[in-house]
């Protein structure tokens, strides 16, 4: 119960208490094994579900609660990225090369495909999972062809290269669990509006992508949590019905792999 040092005339009840990344993990329904969401905003917190018990990583991912409720606990293994819809604030701000960040969609899908620009923010180093401090940004790639389509193209693509290098390490470590793989990522924060990135992230990462139909998923998630604890909302029937838009994989295997090596070698560069 809090009164906020007298605000209140009567106390009230205080019946949930997450962090942003925790309630956007509970908004969007990712409460059994395995399950994992993605935020993007100025950075990144991706978070998978691992159940009950508490799992050490070796791969750079952070083991945290999820939430603890009715005396059962939730654990995750979590992974943080430095500069993801932020890289967009800084081809606008910075480069100039765009006057909003709602341009980049049409500029990417104007972009020669075959381009192999790759951009690798390490604007203040890597955070997960290289976490790499000294690590500094690279661009890399560039053709005389290469002209603003496909640079702002490369801008967003290295935010789902980053979302993939975080659950490579993460699916990686369930598998050798012998915990099912993971099979759809579920995604929230404005740059999922973004169809371009998000079919590049469903390509890149080889599963669907699932993105809610309802915004603002940390307070969402929050409001449930709070609203079940205090008797208001049945957890069994509260996400039955939810609507998704849900990018299917398009690109084929060999282009895939293509991608991802180069992406890499990027990533090395970066560190030298």
């Amino acid at each position: 119960m809090t009164s906020m040092d007298g605000l209140f005339e009567n106390p009230i009840p205080i019946s949930c208490v997450m962090g942003d990344s925790n309630g956007a993990l509970f908004g969007q329904g990712c409460h059994e094994l395995g399950m994992a969401k993605a935020t993007y905003g100025t950075g990144s917190s991706v978070m998978m579900n691992v159940g009950r018990s508490p799992v050490a990583s070796e791969e750079g991912l952070a083991t945290s609660l999820a939430w603890s409720r009715g005396g059962e606990v939730h654990y995750v293994l979590e992974g943080n990225i430095n500069y993801t819809g932020a890289v967009i604030t800084w081809l606008q701000k910075q480069l100039r090369l765009i006057d909003n960040a709602a341009e980049t969609e049409r500029l990417a899908m104007e972009a020669n495909p075959r381009d192999k620009t790759y951009i690798v923010p390490a604007f203040t180093g890597l955070g997960a999972p290289y976490w790499n401090s000294e690590a500094t940004a690279l661009v890399t790639g560039v053709t005389r062809m290469t002209g603003k389509p496909e640079f702002v193209k490369a801008g967003l693509e290295c935010i789902a290269y980053q979302i993939l290098d975080v659950l490579e390490r993460m699916d990686r470590g369930e598998r050798e669990l012998n915990r099912p793989g993971l099979t759809a990522l579920r995604v929230d924060g404005g740059p999922t509006k973004n169809r371009y990135l998000m079919q590049f992230q469903a390509d890149i990462l080889g599963i669907l992508v699932e993105v809610p139909e309802d915004e603002e998923l940390s307070g969402i998630g929050v409001a449930y949590m709070a609203g079940i604890s205090l008797g208001f909302f049945d957890s069994s029937k509260l996400f039955d019905g939810k609507k998704r838009k849900t990018y299917a994989p398009q690109m084929g295997a060999d282009v895939r792999c293509e991608k991802i090596w180069g992406w890499k070698k990027a990533i090395e560069r970066t560190m030298l």
